[in-house]
């Protein structure tokens, strides 16, 4: 995913030139850079607060380093005078979002005049295609004005024309509770800020090393798809290699999925109406739709399980060694066998993942591939070849690319070079195998010849589009598609805003279909029933304070 920063507190800290900067900030992983940008001249802090001209010198070269800015925050003294130069800021360099803080004077009358100011800078900016959000400390969450804190009053008289930048340290260091004051406000917090302290009153200290749940933190502003930006003011020993351990922590927890519930669907793809097969307390993913019988099956803590959908219930199936199941599994075309992606950790600690097939009802289990990491997603019509994303390493380094084997097991061959290859599927008559790659930029759907040949775009936008799904008659395609600047191309997360697509088998007639909470789990293998009209999918929900 991606992640910010403030800049304040480094260029604070840090004192070479920030050209310098710049480079050590993406190299510990950071995506976004947050300036502060006075429209007056700031004495003494030029280093830190920057005019709009010295912003626009330096922004080629934070461009240059891979680094995108999206947001600020504004220093000024009167917003409407200074609209020509939000305006060319925004329009010229591409700043969404502008970020103030609230008055000094904590007052019911203050805060109400201060929203009027607020209000009309807002709709001026939304004029251009900006947002104007406000940026809480300590002392607005700790004042209290009928009943709320000041920060939540002062957004209240904005009636939604001013949104939200949470800062959840400073909510912490007043006493409040992140989690709640995220949630309970989920609707107008449009970006969040990482601060840790050591508790309640205490020091500031790196992020991750104090008292801020970053998991739950992490878990809203994922969910929420919006910015997340560490703003590290201070350290006691190197603030950027805080700041590479702040990003290590957040990467880390993408493939947190506590308190999450599941919602087992099915989607009318003509009518939009969705139907909730079952609510399971946990995780499950993936659901095939048998063809034989009115039953999907899906993974759930490792194993497979079998849904029988007119009877709402689900049947454990026994999979011998395979306990560690993934979402990539898929059925034989005549429904007797099962393919599945076992996972793990060899005995030197090496993870592994690897292809064994099985009877569907359940059985001993057949190693396909011995080589590893692979990931099962299709099986071809005619019941010869699987295809599968495998990681393997070429003279150019650790490639990702799509495979076939023969069903029995054998020698695998490599179907693509280049870029980002994953979700193989055949198509029913078995002449094309449907993927989605990285190689033109963004993850994108194509296809291309069975033996790997005429290679061919089937979605051109700016989105990420992941794992497209034939229809049983040939004539449908189904995939889902990130938001672009969620996450990186190659990344297919969980716990978050996704969409499900349509188009037909030519790439025409592109229809989003429905808008929901989910990801990774939700669609990665073929769901279609065998009406060509019903998709089975896995939408979530998290559990919060």
């Amino acid at each position: 995913m991606k992640f910010g920063a403030m800049l304040f507190g480094i260029l604070n800290s840090v004192h070479d030139e920030p050209e310098k900067v710049f480079k050590k900030i993406a190299d510990a992983g950071i995506k976004q850079v947050e300036p502060c940008i006075a429209t007056f001249t700031a004495k003494g802090f030029e280093h830190v607060l920057w005019t709009a001209e010295r912003f626009k010198e330096l922004l080629p070269v934070i461009k240059e380093n891979g680094l995108e800015v999206v947001s600020c925050h504004l220093f000024s003294q009167d917003l409407m005078a200074d609209m020509e130069i939000i305006r060319g800021l925004s329009v010229e360099c591409g700043i969404r979002q502008f970020v103030v803080k609230s008055p000094k004077e904590l007052t019911e009358k203050a805060l109400q005049e201060c929203a009027l100011n607020y209000m009309q800078a807002a709709g001026m900016m939304a004029g251009f295609g900006a947002q104007l959000l406000l940026h809480n400390g300590a002392e607005d969450i700790q004042t209290k004005i009928c009943g709320k804190t000041a920060y939540e009053y002062l957004l209240d008289q904005c009636h939604g024309r001013v949104f939200a930048q949470v800062d959840a340290g400073w909510a912490l260091q007043a006493g409040e509770d992140p989690e709640a004051l995220l949630w309970r406000n989920k609707d107008r917090v449009k970006s969040l800020h990482y601060k840790d302290f050591t508790g309640e009153g205490g020091k500031e200290t790196a992020i991750g090393e104090g008292a801020l749940d970053l998991t739950a933190c992490f878990q809203f502003a994922r969910a929420q798809g919006i910015p997340q930006i560490c703003d590290q003011d201070s350290s006691s020993g190197d603030i950027l290699e805080d700041l590479k351990n702040a990003a290590g922590k957040l990467s880390g927890l993408t493939a947190v999925r506590d308190r999450s519930v599941s919602y087992l669907n099915i989607l009318d793809t003509q009518t939009g109406k969705v139907q909730v097969l079952r609510r399971f307390e946990g995780v499950v993913e993936a659901p095939n739709w048998l063809k034989k019988e009115n039953a999907l099956l899906y993974n759930a803590d490792g194993r497979i399980w079998h849904y029988d959908i007119d009877r709402d219930e689900a049947v454990l199936l026994e999979s011998g060694e395979c306990t560690l199941c993934n979402n990539d599994h898929v059925v034989s075309p005549d429904e007797t066998r099962l393919g599945v992606s076992h996972m793990g950790f060899d005995a030197d600690g090496k993870f592994f993942s690897r292809i064994y097939t099985l009877p569907l009802e359940g059985g001993e289990p057949v190693k396909i591939t011995p080589n590893s990491p692979s990931f099962l997603h299709g099986w071809s019509p005619d019941g010869k070849d699987l295809a599968y994303c495998a990681f393997r390493q070429q003279e150019t380094g650790l490639e990702v690319d799509i495979y076939t084997i023969p069903a029995e097991g054998g020698e695998e061959q490599r179907l693509t070079d280049g870029g980002f290859n994953d979700g193989p599927e055949y198509s029913p008559d078995g002449e094309y195998i449907w993927f989605n790659s990285t190689r033109s930029g963004l993850m994108q759907v194509w296809r291309m010849r069975r033996d790997g040949s005429e290679r061919e775009q089937m979605t051109e936008n700016e989105a990420n589009n992941w794992f497209p799904h034939v229809s049983p008659d040939g004539k449908k395609v189904v995939y889902i598609t990130y938001r672009k600047g969620d996450l990186d191309p190659g990344e297919h997360l969980p716990n978050m805003q996704v969409e499900i697509w349509m188009m037909n088998a030519d790439g025409s007639e592109k229809t989003r279909l429905i808008s929901f909470f989910g990801g990774q789990g939700s669609m990665n293998v073929n769901s279609w029933s065998k009406d060509n009209r019903h998709i089975a999918f896995v939408s979530y929900e998290l559990l919060h304070r």
